[in-house]
């Protein structure tokens, strides 16, 4: 064999050896992961879950109605004649008898300066009735007439004062007039009111149903330029208004800040009660065409429940029907549920 033939059988060789020490073996082919769908159905789908428990909730229930002032009256009109000057305006604090306007003097409303003759006539006479007694001219009898007389005289005066103007009916606030200078108001009119404003009353028409749930002393709750005001609830009827068929409760806040004005349309909380009762947390609700549901944990598996509401507050709400006190419900996880899936736990509380 030639030099050439064995070097060309070496090399042969040597590719060969190299080539098969080269050579990697072949993996076995990689498993395929696994879907989520298939994890699901071996270790369940995850959700959080709560205990029913007992809890104390508070019954609020919730009335609109007006805001009136405490202590409110009326300043009437007792002239359809002409206002000649209204010295008042809304929000002025007033006293019991403060004139509020005047009427424009006519040749009708004249009975104030009758009334103002017939006075200094009569203050004239008396006077020289009490020089003619002093000298003995006439009794004692005659002059206690004339000054009886007098008197009479100045309370016509001030009943007819009191006529010419229009004075308030108590000590308070100015929460409304009703006329306009020059304007004639209706006689017997309400033209101003007055009211107590450190005091206001909300009354809210309560139905047959709920009356039985009010009681004096409530506690009443109202939310306005982001602030609540506590109340409590005044009066409650014994019968109910003929045209409404409802009734008038009484709800009386304390109105420092004149944070609540009369003419004010309002909405109040009242708490009607605390009970004791099976509840869970208010996110295990789930409402669904029309109807309330909680999603219960049994063996492992998930199970819709159709459940009755009664009372909630923030974080709670009553269970009325539909579960037990042992049952261990969904608090989330709930919307990738179907019934039967089976249930991995992943938080208790």
């Amino acid at each position: 064999m030639t030099i050439q033939k064995k070097l060309l059988l070496l090399t042969t060789v040597l590719c060969s050896c190299f080539l098969v020490a080269c050579e990697v073996p072949k993996k076995e082919e990689a498993k395929k992961a696994p879907t989520i769908e298939e994890i699901h159905r071996e270790k369940g789908k995850p959700a959080k879950v709560s205990p029913v428990s007992k809890q104390t909730l508070a019954d609020y229930r919730i009335f609109s109605g007006a805001i009136s002032g405490k202590q409110q009256a009326s300043a009437i009109a007792k002239m359809a004649d002409p206002i000649k000057e209204i010295k008042v305006s809304i929000g002025s604090t007033v006293k019991k008898d403060q004139v509020l306007a005047e009427y424009l003097f006519t040749g009708d409303n004249t009975n104030k300066e009758q009334a103002e003759e017939q006075v200094k006539l009569l203050e004239a006479s008396v006077k020289r009735l009490q020089e003619v007694y002093t000298k003995g001219g006439i009794s004692k009898q005659d002059l206690e007439q004339a000054e009886t007389q007098l008197r009479i005289a100045k309370m016509g005066l001030e009943t007819a004062r009191r006529a010419s103007v229009i004075l308030s009916p108590s000590n308070g606030v100015v929460t409304s007039i009703d006329i306009e200078q020059g304007q004639v108001p209706k006689l017997g009119a309400a033209i101003f009111t007055i009211a107590q404003l450190n005091k206001v009353i909300l009354t809210i028409p309560v139905s047959t149903k709920d009356i039985g749930a009010f009681k004096k002393g409530l506690k009443a709750y109202v939310d306005i330029n982001d602030k609540t005001i506590e109340g409590k609830v005044t009066k409650v009827p014994m019968a109910a208004n003929e045209m409404t068929r409802f009734f008038p409760v009484e709800i009386t806040f304390n109105n420092k800040g004149r944070q609540l004005l009369p003419g004010m349309f309002v909405t109040a909380k009242i708490n009607a009660k605390n009970i004791e009762a099976i509840a869970v947390p208010n996110e295990a609700i789930v409402y669904q065409n029309g109807n309330n549901y909680v999603w219960r944990v049994v063996d492992g598996k998930a199970n819709r429940k159709l459940v009755t509401l009664g009372v909630a507050d923030a974080s709670y709400t009553q269970i009325q029907s539909g579960i037990e006190l042992s049952d261990i419900i969904m608090t989330e996880g709930m919307s990738k549920m179907n019934e039967g899936d089976k249930v991995l736990i992943v938080d208790q509380n």
